[in-house]
């Protein structure tokens, strides 16, 4: 079975939580999953609605490796209080591999009103101990959200990530639609956190009644507005290059070399990996802008246009592109791109220049034509 968004995990685990008898705690659940921040989320749900006269205990796998396990045995009887007991351990890997043996024994004997709260990053379905795991308790598992949508056909607007990005903005009070929630992705990149960070930056930079914001903010609405440490990406550059700004190109190229940027999926790109990112987003930008150019000149319907080329995100952007630009220009952009390319192969010059020298030549070129 596939594993299911991990928006409407978290809502099928406050939804046991809720279903549980008043004062009493989760007899044993499971947080599992390869997304940190998801099961965090998880971990501190499940916290908040433990009994406040219950004892709790809390082991971090990672730092208490010196753990004999003797913690379980908290688990067999409630505080002295008449209160029960819950054993927390958090990054459990290490500990389950160290103690699982011990903790199959435990599950079979958990006293009344006493529980744990297990998280581990993988947990094997096939073994014996998480079967009996989620015998008698329950699992719930967290994936990353997916980038792009699963049917790769279908428009990148439709992708998990990007409709999350659109639920967390509105429930923030800076809503986005979903053309500017893709922007906020491709800038900032795809980790929850920073994401959230990011959309807190951006409300108290756009403010918050509704008479400032009367409706969702639009990828116009973000130029200038997104703090992120890095400062610009090789789509903020060839968007430059296509609206024929020189200088927002060179500030984007300048702050890319000066603080880094990241790739598409959110990783940092290391100085020597810019140059061939930078490029390679700038060709295929050129590239497609100039065969809409060219089917203008054809004839073509421009509301045909985006369709036959196969642009699904920011359609008015890359119609307006195509109406600034001619094939003639685009074409000895790309050419101009293909010799930056040669000569950092050929010469060994420094990358920022070769970069520099390329913008220098194409808007001489296109300033005199």
């Amino acid at each position: 079975m596939a594993t299911p968004n991990p928006e409407r995990e978290l809502s099928r685990l406050a939804k046991s939580l809720e279903d549980l008898p008043k004062g009493q705690p989760p007899r044993t659940v499971v947080v599992t999953g390869p997304s940190e921040f998801f099961r965090t989320q998880a971990v501190d749900l499940i916290l908040e609605r433990l009994p406040e006269d219950h004892d709790r205990r809390t082991i971090d796998g990672e730092a208490d490796r010196d753990s004999d396990g003797r913690e379980l045995l908290d688990l067999r009887g409630g505080n002295l209080f008449g209160g029960g007991m819950v054993l927390v351990v958090r990054r459990g890997d290490g500990w389950l591999k160290r103690h699982g043996a011990q903790l199959a024994v435990v599950l079979e004997t958990i006293a009344s009103g006493c529980g744990l709260l297990l998280e581990v990053q993988k947990l094997d379905k096939r073994t014996k101990l998480a079967r009996k795991l989620r015998e008698v308790g329950e699992l719930f598992e967290f994936r990353d959200l997916y980038r792009e949508p699963y049917d790769r056909s279908r428009s990148p607007l439709e992708a998990e990530m990007v409709a999350w990005i659109e639920q967390r903005s509105r429930r923030l009070g800076c809503p986005l639609t979903a053309e500017s929630a893709y922007v906020l992705m491709s800038t900032v990149g795809t980790r929850p956190a920073e994401l959230l960070q990011e959309l807190g930056r951006l409300k108290d930079a756009v403010g918050t009644s509704d008479a400032e914001r009367p409706r969702p903010l639009t990828p116009d609405d973000l130029r200038g507005k997104l703090t992120c440490s890095f400062e610009s990406t090789p789509f903020e550059f060839a968007e430059a290059f296509l609206a024929n700004d020189r200088r927002r190109a060179l500030l984007a190229l300048t702050a890319m070399y000066r603080r880094g940027t990241r790739s598409r999926d959110g990783g940092s790109v290391d100085a020597a990996g810019l140059f061939p990112f930078i490029t390679s987003w700038l060709y295929q930008s050129l590239s497609q802008v100039r065969e809409g150019c060219l089917l203008l000149d054809q004839g073509t319907p421009p509301q045909e246009i985006p369709q036959q080329l196969g642009v699904r995100v920011f359609v008015d952007r890359f119609m307006g592109q195509v109406a600034q630009n001619s094939a003639v220009r685009l074409t000895r952009g790309l050419k101009l791109l293909m010799q930056c390319q040669r000569e950092l192969r050929t010469t060994g010059e420094d990358a920022v220049l070769l970069l520099e020298r390329f913008l220098s030549r194409y808007f001489a070129a296109s300033a005199s034509a």
